[in-house]
């Protein structure tokens, strides 16, 4: 396994551990289009008012447009202790226009600051003189030593918990999340970096494509093509041309043909 293909897999357990728990990537909001679709909705509704429910529930009510489970999703949002429920529930409140007053927008823009503003570098080892590409990296040991951290302990945050609050201020689809995606292009850990571009291009910020080409020439030979793979999703020549250069060809053959076939979300089509 190739340490380009360890590090997509370690962004895939960090989406699966901050933004899943069972349920797929986040999806465009389509309304119901069936009666069994409906009760799914419904019944999704009324699992999140019982208070013991899981995020999956709430990425069925998102994806819905289900408006009506507003004043439930809010009355959740304000019990919830957990940071990550509430993250979930405060991204399901800004995608279906329920955060009016915007404190669930900065929930999650706070959550995500604390990601890209963190100076930690690469939990995994990118050398590939090393002899092992898993953690923690010499870098990662020093920078946890001089901030008084376990390694380990630290690598959760540098390997999961960051990358995933990016993940879940940019499934918003809110446009306000951009700076804080254009901040994370400039993280020392290349897994923020990776899913700033996905989230950019979940945003289909085509003014972003120069910093995410940029991003893509500074990185290390390993990291670059994951990071170009956001461009596939840009209808723009430079970044198309761009695709061709850093990722491999099957690899790319295969997120095109996934966008073609509907898979428009970065984040639904780079994880499959």
């Amino acid at each position: 396994m190739t340490t380009a293909t360890k590090f997509q897999l370690l962004i895939l357990c960090a989406l699966l551990s901050a933004c899943a728990y069972g349920q797929q990537t986040p999806t465009k909001t389509t309304k119901p289009e069936s009666a069994a679709e409906t009760a799914k909705v419904n019944e999704a509704i009324a699992t999140v008012k019982s208070g013991d429910f899981f995020p999956a529930q709430l990425e069925t009510i998102a994806a819905a447009g289900a408006v009506e489970a507003i004043p439930t999703l809010k009355e959740q949002f304000a019990r919830s202790h957990d940071w990550l429920t509430k993250a979930k529930l405060a991204s399901a409140l800004v995608r279906l226009g329920g955060d009016q007053d915007d404190i669930c927008w900065d929930f999650l823009a706070k959550q995500a600051t604390l990601a890209v503003e963190s100076d930690a570098p690469d939990f995994m080892n990118l050398d590939p003189r090393a002899k092992t590409s898993a953690g923690p990296s010499p870098e990662f040991t020093a920078w946890a030593n001089a901030h008084k951290l376990d390694p380990q302990e630290a690598g959760g945050d540098a390997m999961y918990w960051f990358p995933g609050k990016i993940m879940l201020l940019a499934s918003t689809g809110d446009g306000r999340a951009i700076p804080l995606l254009r901040q994370g292009l400039l993280s020392p850990n290349h897994q923020i970096e990776y899913v700033s571009a996905l989230g950019l291009a979940e945003l289909q910020d085509k003014d972003s494509i120069p910093l995410i080409l940029l991003a893509c020439k500074i990185a290390p030979e390993a990291i670059a093509p994951a990071i170009a793979e956001s461009l596939v999703y840009f209808d723009d020549p430079e970044a198309q041309k761009a695709v061709d250069a850093y990722v491999p060809k099957e690899r790319a053959r295969i997120l095109r043909e996934g966008k073609t076939a509907g898979r428009k979300s970065p984040f639904q089509s780079s994880f499959q």
